[in-house]
């Protein structure tokens, strides 16, 4: 009898052993596709402010535009609610959301900011508007359809920007947005380039993630049931308005494994200093 127990438990130990690694895999690929998500979401809240203060045009850089917002009241409410964090921080000064971490630190805030001041009954409706009514060139060149995708956002018609080329280093860089300009040339008779359309299936999980699947199950991997009603929750302006080690407390204490002791490095593992908790009077979000 005790024997069968011992060979039955060394049973469900092999077993398990067998399953950690499928099991690692789909936690993986979940956290992936809830990175995209919320990656998606600060895109889209940086895209509304570049078309509203910023007026990009065709043929012209995106960068001129991201000047353009630099300049405006938009920004200055920005400056005056989210000081920059530090100096080597440029793209809070100048508006440059052409990095993925900077989109996700300047989009969060917008979120704030900006997106919550729109009409709509709620954050999803206020992108909608924005979205559907966009320069379709503008979906096109900064990937926005894929935001939209993810999302579950309506766009423009495309039909007449599908046939122009984009860029895979931008695509490789989405979420953040390309500094140059649009041009419309088509894509070579010769090339059937897998960014002519829309194509989720290219979001693939990160290869960490992915390292016992198959080359063909990794391109096939389809994203989980239902993930675009997921939609991401903001994080609080209290916490966003925090100095950086203390935006890591704040989310280890909220339950964040990202951001929990083990997982940090020392330095960043104390408790919230309340002399450095604010870095003034801001409003509440």
């Amino acid at each position: 009898m005790h024997s069968m127990y011992q060979i039955r438990s060394r049973q469900i130990a092999r077993l398990e052993n067998l399953a950690r690694p499928y099991l690692k895999q789909k936690v993986g690929i979940a956290e992936r596709w809830r990175k995209i998500r919320h990656g998606a979401v600060t895109h889209a809240a940086v895209l509304a402010f570049l078309l509203r203060y910023g007026e990009p045009r065709l043929g012209e850089p995106l960068s001129a535009a991201c000047q353009r917002v630099a300049e405006s009241e938009g920004w200055k409410l920005y400056r005056e609610t989210m000081p920059p964090r530090s100096k080597f921080i440029k793209y809070e000064e100048h508006f440059a959301p052409h990095g993925r971490g900077s989109v996700m630190d300047i989009g969060e805030v917008l979120r704030h900011l900006f997106i919550s001041t729109l009409p709509g009954v709620d954050e999803k409706a206020k992108l909608n508007a924005i979205f559907k009514s966009a320069p379709a060139w503008l979906i096109w060149f900064t990937f926005a359809d894929y935001t939209a995708a993810v999302l579950g956002l309506k766009l423009p018609d495309l039909t007449g920007v599908r046939g122009f080329m984009r860029s895979r280093e931008a695509f490789d860089g989405w979420w953040g947005l390309p500094d140059g300009a649009f041009e419309c040339n088509a894509w070579p008779k010769d090339c059937e380039s897998e960014l002519a359309a829309t194509d989720l299936s290219l979001l693939r999980p990160e290869p960490a993630h992915d390292q016992f699947m198959t080359r063909r199950a990794r391109k096939r991997a389809p994203a989980p049931r239902n993930w675009t009603d997921e939609w991401p929750s903001p994080l609080p302006l209290e916490w966003l308005q925090l100095v950086r080690t203390d935006f890591r407390s704040a989310m280890a204490q909220a339950g964040d494994e990202r951001f929990m002791p083990d997982k940090r490095h020392p330095e960043f593992c104390g408790d919230m200093s309340p002399a450095a908790r604010y870095r003034g009077n801001f409003p509440k979000g």
